[in-house]
């Protein structure tokens, strides 16, 4: 074997046993967390309230709380390569996008993203058949849907999480460690005493009326069939495993928007029962940033990395 091919697998060798040790240490470094945060926040129309280049107030928001993984919806007009830099700026290097549009002035496109300190894999890109997608990914033993549901139609909503709760049952992994984040546009019943029902339904007929693309109601109620499917298959609602007897809001934030006669808890995040011990804290972060620069307000969980 002569000189020049002897190099070139030395130098193979070395970049693949580089590459094996950079993953190997990100590995480690996720064994030996005692605890994860997570959070999941519906960041508004691409973040469109920081007009800042890079979108910095945001990134210096999520220095500051600095999670091992963030769960985002809306993320409009971002691409791979934004999403990567965005993270790369508060300490993730890892982060996937559900799906770029070929359309950059395109403001009616609402994609999902993970971003993560530990290497994200197993990523799965679900966009048939749901109205926004579904992002399906792994981070160590973590199986993670990241999704936005359709916020028009509960029918349809109703069938997106009958979808996405399939993919789980029918995966290599159903009784593993699954986590469903994000905003999901409908009710909880575990919300019920929270709301003045008569109130709402009027609310939801006038914007229906006014709006003839939204259907809602159900039978000119409200319906909690889409989160009662999620419980029924033995999901635990965290915010609600901490909170049992207080109805904690996730929208609209103080400068939001034509919701803000109706306090609402859109935004979730779910853990399989293989999960329920590993709960430390739950919270939803209201703070001076996300009063003013989106109209959900963000999901923050704690728990043991076990």
């Amino acid at each position: 074997m002569n000189k020049l091919k002897l190099m070139t697998l030395s130098i193979c060798a070395g970049l693949s046993m580089l590459g094996y040790s950079s993953l190997s240490i990100a590995q480690d470094k996720l064994d030996n967390q005692k605890e994860l945060k997570i959070i999941s926040y519906n960041a508004y129309w691409g973040m469109k309230s920081d007009k800042s280049e890079g979108k910095q107030k945001f990134i210096e928001w999520a220095k500051t709380q600095d999670a091992d993984i963030i769960a985002w919806q809306e993320m409009n007009h971002f691409t791979r390569d934004s999403l990567e830099k965005f993270a790369a700026g508060y300490g993730h290097k890892y982060a996937v996008l559900l799906k770029e549009s070929n359309d950059p002035t395109n403001d009616e496109f609402f994609p999902t993203a993970i971003t993560s300190k530990y290497p994200i894999v197993n990523v799965h890109k679900q966009v048939d058949n749901l109205w926004h997608g579904a992002l399906f990914a792994n981070v160590g033993n973590y199986h993670f849907v990241v999704t936005h549901m359709n916020p028009f139609w509960t029918s349809k909503r109703i069938d997106e999480m009958e979808l996405i709760l399939d993919s789980i049952r029918y995966s290599n992994d159903p009784n593993g460690k699954w986590i469903i984040a994000g905003d999901l546009n409908s009710f909880s019943p575990l919300d019920k005493s929270g709301y003045n029902e008569s109130v709402m339904a009027k609310d939801l007929a006038e914007k229906e009326k006014a709006r003839p693309i939204l259907h809602n109601l159900v039978n000119g109620k409200m319906d909690y069939t889409v989160q009662q499917n999620i419980l029924d298959r033995g999901y635990i609602d965290v915010l609600k495993h901490k909170y049992p007897s207080t109805f904690v809001t996730t929208a609209p934030t103080k400068i939001f928007y034509d919701q803000a006669k109706t306090p609402l808890r859109y935004d979730y995040i779910y853990v399989s029962p293989a999960m329920k011990n590993d709960l430390v804290d739950v919270k939803v972060l209201k703070d001076d940033f996300t009063d003013q620069y989106s109209d959900h307000y963000p999901v923050e969980m704690i728990i043991k990395n076990n």
